[in-house]
């Protein structure tokens, strides 16, 4: 155990005043100062201020020197450069661990929840319970009983009782009812909707788009569309039929309905059936030319039924095929349509066919009503320019 030397009590003597004038030798040189002495006085100069406190600038006036242990040490300005930088360097290390403990102390804090989050309650294993016959019986009854509760709801309650027809013109509203194969009695959520308007379109060939749709508890909705615009074309039997744009066959004509409608010339049909596509004629394999000799075939009938097809879109396109009396494609290159029997129109080859059809209709349009001719719309002497030449 240290120990320290107690205090015996006796005064110490105080110092002895200082001069303000330093003391000299007999030389007039400056005495040191004694080592003996642990404390001095510090007289400020006249004018100066103690404490922070002005003076009047009398000596007499001015504070009591201030008692100083020790000398102050000189530092130089790098010495103060570098204890500011350490100082700012320890300041840093301090706020970056600290930031670093605060981070810690946060990840822990969100472990900690997590482990709360996913805590699970310890599993308890129960020895497993015997098999249940009984139950499982009154179960499947359960199960049945709500099946067969559903078929006799839907077989009673959710019959067929009334059936509608709308947008039926050529046909009547009996006659698509029996086409669709629906009749009263018939469960309204289990009849195929597919199976009907399959039905309709085979039977009833003016029919182009049919929707079946249900309303409850007892009704059924039918809507058809009819074909606006059919053209009349030959078999290769020579009998008329009529044909959609698309290459479907409607049905059989004779040749006085066939007047009205627009007639397709230079190609036949082979065997044609009702809502079946249409087949070109393959010509043989010669023809017969201007002169009589005898040629050899370079167009097939096909080709002949895809620019007819062409041509009677195009129509459609520009709403005049009421007008059109007839198409000839015997030649492919010189096209011949007939608009009534006022003009006779060259369409030229199958090229940019919708354009020469849209030219032909302003062409028409500016002319009179009285004015017949010939329309060459073929882009092939003029330019593109439409060639009108009256009959004579």
């Amino acid at each position: 155990m240290d120990t320290k030397q107690k205090n015996t009590g006796t005064p110490r003597k105080a110092p002895p005043k200082r001069s303000s004038q330093p003391e000299t030798g007999r030389s007039g040189a400056r005495q040191p100062r004694s080592s003996q002495t642990p404390e001095y006085k510090r007289t400020p100069p006249q004018g100066a201020s103690v404490y922070g406190a002005p003076t009047g600038g009398s000596r007499s006036t001015a504070a009591p020197a201030r008692t100083v242990g020790k000398k102050p040490k000189k530092t130089n300005v790098l010495h103060r450069l570098l204890k500011k930088g350490a100082t700012a360097s320890k300041k840093a290390n301090t706020s970056r661990e600290k930031v670093i403990r605060a981070q810690k102390q946060m990840q822990s804090q969100r472990k900690k929840k997590r482990a709360r989050r996913f805590d699970t309650p310890a599993v308890i294993y129960t020895d497993p319970k015997p098999f249940n016959r009984s139950r499982l019986l009154v179960q499947l009854m359960s199960v049945a009983a709500v099946v067969i509760a559903l078929v006799l709801g839907l077989s009673v309650f959710f019959k067929v009782k009334t059936i509608t027809v709308a947008g039926a013109e050529i046909y009547s509203a009996w006659a698509v009812r029996e086409a669709s194969g629906i009749s009263e009695g018939d469960n309204l959520l289990t009849f195929s909707r597919a199976r009907a308007i399959a039905k309709i379109r085979a039977e009833l060939s003016y029919v182009d788009k049919v929707r079946i749709g249900i309303k409850l508890p007892d009704t059924v909705n039918i809507y058809i569309e009819e074909l606006e615009v059919v053209y009349a074309i030959k078999s290769q039997d020579g009998i008329w039929w009529l044909m959609t744009s698309d290459g479907r066959m409607v049905q059989q004509s004779d040749a006085a309905s066939a007047e009205k409608y627009t007639k397709v010339l230079g190609v036949a049909v082979e065997s044609p059936q009702v809502n079946a596509q249409a087949v070109a004629v393959e010509a043989v394999p010669t023809e017969t030319g201007e002169s009589g000799e005898t040629v050899p075939v370079t167009v097939t009938g096909a080709q002949r039924l895809s620019a007819t097809l062409q041509i009677l879109k195009a129509l459609e396109a520009n709403d005049i095929v009421g007008e059109a009396a007839s198409v000839d494609v015997t030649s492919l290159n010189a096209i011949e349509l007939w608009y009534g029997q006022r003009y006779q129109v060259n369409l030229g080859d199958t090229t940019n066919m919708e354009y020469k059809i849209a030219c032909m209709n302003d062409a028409i349009l500016q002319l009179s009503d009285y004015q017949t001719g010939k329309l060459d719309i073929s882009f092939t002497t003029g330019g593109e320019q439409v060639i009108y030449t009256p009959f004579s």
